[in-house]
C-alpha cells in the first residue's frame, strides 16, 4: 500500500513539474508568437538557438510590414547587430527582460556591414523589423512590448 502511495505522490509531484515548466516557457514558445508594438501586432519568427541568432535574417525574403524576427538570449547583455548578407534594410529595437525598448537602431542598410550595432543597455530580447516601421509607430526608448501566444 505504501509503495502505491509514493507512485502516486511521485507521479503528482513530476506532473506539477512538468506544469510549471510549461507556463515558465510558455511566453516565449515558438508557435504563433506574436510581438505588439505601439498596438500594432508583428507575426514574428523566433531566433531561439545560436545556429538561429547566427543565421537571423541572412539571405531571408524581405519582411512585410507586419512581421518581424525576435532574437530571445539566455540571459540579458549587450549584444551586438550586423547587417551581414542582408538583402534589405531593417529597423533593431532591443528590448529589456521587463519588455521595454532600451534601444532602437532605424533604416539599418545591407551596406552598413562590417559596423556592428550595440544597445546602451543590456536586453534579453531583440526584435528586428522592416525599416522605417519604428518611425510610423513613433516607437522610443521605455515603451513597452508584448508577445502574445495565439
Amino acid at each position: 500500500m505504501k509503495n502505491k502511495e509514493f507512485l502516486v505522490l511521485g507521479a503528482i509531484m513530476v506532473f506539477g513539474l512538468a506544469l510549471v515548466l510549461f507556463f515558465y516557457f510558455y511566453p516565449i514558445k515558438k508557435e504563433n508568437l506574436n510581438v505588439v508594438l505601439a498596438n500594432k501586432t508583428f507575426e514574428t519568427e523566433v531566433a531561439d538557438t545560436v545556429d538561429l541568432q547566427e543565421k537571423g535574417l541572412s539571405g531571408h525574403v524581405p519582411l512585410l510590414d507586419n512581421q518581424g524576427m525576435l532574437f530571445v538570449f539566455k540571459k540579458a547583455d549587450t549584444y551586438g547587430f550586423w547587417m551581414k548578407d542582408m538583402t534589405f534594410p531593417i529597423d533593431i529595437l532591443w528590448v529589456s527582460e521587463g519588455k521595454k525598448i532600451v534601444h532602437i537602431e532605424r533604416s539599418l542598410t545591407p551596406d552598413s556591414f562590417p559596423k556592428v550595432f550595440y544597445p546602451t543597455g543590456p536586453s534579453l530580447y531583440v526584435f528586428e523589423i522592416s525599416a522605417g516601421q519604428s518611425d510610423l509607430l513613433n516607437l522610443k526608448i521605455g515603451d513597452s512590448v508584448k508577445f502574445i501566444n495565439n
